[in-house]
Parts: C-alpha cells; sequence; structure tokens
C-alpha cells in the first residue's frame, strides 16, 4: 500500500507541477493572445500571397486587394472567381492587365457585382497562417465546386496577420469583419440574402460575431446562410478543452472542475462568447440558417463543442417548445440532426472522420 501512495502521491505532485502553472500562465493577458491567435505564424505556402497560381489557381483566378477599415487598418483579401465562371471568359482573365489598386476595374469584381444570380462565400479562417495556407486554398476551391458558375469566395487576413496591419484582438477583429461585410454589402453590391458566412475553427467565433452584429443594427441585417466548422463554445473552454498535439489536455482539470472553469473563465481578455452569440441570434433572426460541423477523431478540439452549441441553440430558438428533430444516419460519414420551423432552420453534421486539429495549432493542418 505504501508503494501504492508512493506512486499516487507522485502522479499529482507531476500533475499539479503541470497544470496549476499551465492554467496561471493562460491566465496573463499576453500569453492568451499567443495561444489564440498565433498570427506570427506562417508556413510556405502561406507567404505566396501575391503569387496565387503557386497554389495551384488560374492566371487572375484570384483577386488580391486592400480594404480599410473603420479605424484604418488595411487588411489583405483575396477574391476568388469560380472555375464555371472562369471558363467563360478565360481569354478575359487570363490577358487582365488590371491595377491591384482599383479593384472595381477588375474582371473578378465586374462579373460578382453584374451577375443577379451570384453568391459570395465569405470565408473567415483560424488562427495562424494566411489565406494562401495550403488546406485553405483546397477549401476555397472545394466550396465553390457545387455551383461552379455561381459561388464567389472572399477571404482575408485578419488584423496583424499575413499581410494585413494591426495587433489581433476581439474588438479589432469584429472591426475587420465588418469592414470585409460592408465592402461586399456597400461596394461590390451584394444583397444579405446572398451572402453566406463560413468559419473555420477560430473563424467560427468571427463569423458568428459578425452575424450578431449585423443583427441587431437598427435595421438588422439576416445573411443567407451561417456555416460554422469545428466551432467552440468560448474563448475560456477552448482553452480548457485544448491538448497539446490532440494528445496532451494540460488544463483537463479545469474542465472536470465547474467552479474553477467559471474562474478561469472570468479571466479571458478576449472572450469570444460564441455560445451567447449564436443563442441571441437564434432568438431573434426570422430567418436563420445555421450549420454547425465537427469531427468526432478532432482530438484537439473535441466535437462536444459543438454539441453544446447545438444544444443551446435549439433551446433558445425552440424557447417553450420541444424540438421535433430530423436524424439521418450517414453511416460511416456521420450522423447528422436539423430542425426547422417555418424560416428557420439548425442543422448538426457530427462526422466520424475528418480531423484536422482545428484550433491552437502551428502545423497549418488544421487553422
Amino acid at each position: 500500500m505504501s508503494g501504492l501512495a508512493s506512486k499516487i502521491g507522485l502522479t499529482i505532485a507531476c500533475v499539479s507541477g503541470i497544470w496549476i502553472p499551465a492554467t496561471l500562465l493562460c491566465c496573463v493577458p499576453w500569453v492568451q493572445k499567443q495561444m489564440l491567435y498565433l498570427q506570427w505564424v506562417t508556413f510556405w505556402p502561406g507567404n505566396w500571397l501575391d503569387e496565387p497560381e503557386r497554389a495551384g489557381f488560374l492566371k487572375n483566378q484570384v483577386l488580391p486587394f486592400r480594404i480599410s477599415t473603420k479605424d484604418a487598418e488595411r487588411l489583405f483579401a483575396w477574391l476568388i472567381a469560380p472555375l464555371g465562371v472562369y471558363s467563360r471568359h478565360a481569354d478575359q482573365f487570363i490577358h487582365e492587365n488590371g491595377d491591384p489598386d482599383h479593384v472595381e476595374s477588375r474582371l473578378a469584381f465586374k462579373l460578382l457585382r453584374d451577375d443577379p444570380e451570384a453568391r459570395l462565400l465569405i470565408y473567415f479562417h483560424g488562427n495562424s497562417g494566411t489565406v494562401a495556407q495550403g488546406r485553405r486554398t483546397e477549401e476555397y476551391r472545394m466550396y465553390s465546386s457545387g455551383a461552379s458558375d455561381k459561388v464567389f469566395v472572399l477571404t482575408f487576413d485578419y488584423r496583424g496577420f499575413g499581410k494585413s496591419t494591426g495587433t489581433p484582438s476581439e474588438a479589432g477583429i469584429l472591426k475587420d469583419a465588418e469592414a470585409v461585410v460592408d465592402w461586399a454589402l456597400n461596394v461590390a453590391k451584394i444583397s444579405p440574402d446572398r451572402i453566406l458566412l463560413l468559419g473555420h475553427s477560430l473563424g467560427t467565433a468571427i463569423a458568428t460575431g459578425i452575424a450578431h452584429h449585423y443583427a441587431n443594427l437598427e435595421s438588422p441585417i439576416e445573411f443567407a446562410g451561417l456555416i460554422l466548422c469545428a466551432a467552440f463554445t468560448n474563448t475560456g473552454n477552448a482553452f480548457s478543452a485544448y491538448a497539446i498535439a490532440g494528445v496532451v489536455p494540460i488544463l483537463a482539470p479545469v474542465k472536470m472542475i465547474a467552479p474553477l472553469q467559471v474562474w478561469f473563465n472570468r479571466r479571458m481578455r478576449d472572450t469570444w462568447f460564441t455560445d451567447r452569440r449564436l443563442a441571441e441570434l437564434a432568438h431573434q433572426c426570422e430567418k436563420l440558417q445555421l450549420v454547425l460541423v465537427h469531427a468526432e477523431d478532432d482530438a484537439t478540439m473535441p466535437w462536444n463543442q459543438t454539441e453544446e452549441l447545438f444544444k443551446s441553440t435549439l433551446k433558445a430558438a425552440a424557447e417553450e417548445e420541444i424540438p421535433k428533430l430530423k436524424v439521418i444516419d450517414l453511416g460511416e460519414a456521420g450522423r447528422q440532426e436539423a430542425w426547422t420551423s417555418g424560416t428557420r432552420s439548425i442543422t448538426k453534421l457530427i462526422a466520424k472522420h475528418g480531423s484536422k486539429s482545428p484550433i491552437f495549432t502551428p502545423s497549418g493542418t488544421g487553422i
């Protein structure tokens, strides 16, 4: 018994020696910011921002340009023409020599603005890297492939990322998102019902935040849809659920002790309360179209974060009603649950496979 007690004591000492300092360290605002945004981590081909052809795009298929924010930051953005549109105007794209500082004169912009059937997907990427990061460029092509003559993709780097000026913060990045959406609405003249917001990992919090902002204007604006891939409820819960390399959950004790989790959450400088914002959207938006996607084998950010978001959002939407869900077993592809009421829809897809380490990892595979 004495040997067992010694081993238990040693284990407790080792765990305490790791998680207590780690917990306290994560309460320091500067450390929080470095872990949350990782804006200083960029890998090739993420640096090829002005050479999108290196990422497999056709000549002039991607239009790099700048968007200014209300607080005078300059954001680097890509407008990507879908292949169906490009193929119909290939000769014009190939021989175009437009001025990148005058985006309104460029072919991709004109084709998006002038086609009433065109749709715009605004993509909010995760932490670290840039819009040119390898996996992200693959996603842009994938998202427009379902309607290759209709879906343009607009993606951008937040302040402090890539060539965008400034330093990231929750308030600042929401200003960035507002500038980009405002560009789509008022410069490109795309109506809200033709705009889809899609966020991945950290981007899910940003996409939700900007949807919430526009829904709360004096004249509310609702978009065609909101898709959140590998989301998290809020920053505090994301930190406590995070596992190094998907294996070592250094803040697991915080997650296991409810009062400690509450204390820890209160120390987050940038809170990113996606759970609260989604609940408010569900309660007030008459045409909410929300899709939540996560993978069961996501070891870095557990899929139960999306499960919690689905439950809390559904509760806010259904209010006193008992929600009736349409459940679809997709076999090895996973399981889908959907709730529909009038013009509102909330869908959750939990895939069995597809872990991409969605947040806090500089590997470039899932951010």
